[in-house]
């Protein structure tokens, strides 16, 4: 089981083979279980919950925002469960955040374009991920849809999107964004 991180909560056990999770706040955005049927089936019940669980050495616990399961019964007594947050991936909230593996500054800078009002180049992602983004470190292990989610990101406004919105327009008065 060297692939796999176990995950437990009062006794019970089944195993995740990806996660996204900030361990500092103690907060997972994503996970993929196995196991047993009954097993995964309460310990995914614990996270919608809001029950704190462990994965490895961590506990965590679901975020504030809404939560997506999707359960498939592999059969021989084993069960898939994936849970995630799905605002973290594709919402467009200043306030949460927006989840990128690796620093995938187009995938940040439609993120940028979602939630300001100024209309946006994709040639400014570069300057722009320099000047208004705030990356913050996920631990993540496993793959997912063919990404490896060893670094990972909760990438966040360290303004507010009118300060981005007028720092866009000050870029373009500057020539610095053409």
């Amino acid at each position: 089981m060297e692939n796999y991180v176990k995950v437990w909560k009062l006794g019970a056990a089944c195993y995740a083979d990806a996660a996204i999770y900030d361990e500092e706040i103690e907060v997972i955005y994503f996970v993929s279980l196995f196991g047993r049927p009954g097993v995964v089936r309460a310990i995914g019940a614990a996270i919608l919950q809001g029950e704190y669980v462990r994965i490895g050495n961590t506990s965590v616990k679901r975020p504030s925002s809404s939560l997506k399961s999707m359960t498939q019964n592999l059969g021989d007594g084993l069960c898939h469960k994936i849970i995630l947050s799905p605002d973290y991936f594709v919402g467009s909230s200043a306030y949460l955040g927006r989840i990128l593996v690796g620093e995938d500054k187009a995938r940040a800078f439609q993120f940028l374009d979602s939630i300001v009002s100024t209309p946006l180049k994709a040639e400014w992602a570069e300057t722009l991920w320099d000047k208004v983004f705030e990356p913050r470190s996920l631990t993540g292990f496993g793959s997912f849809n063919g990404k490896e989610l060893s670094e990972t990101y909760l990438v966040s406004l360290d303004k507010d999107p009118e300060d981005v919105d007028d720092l866009v327009l000050e870029g373009i008065r500057a020539g610095e964004l053409n």
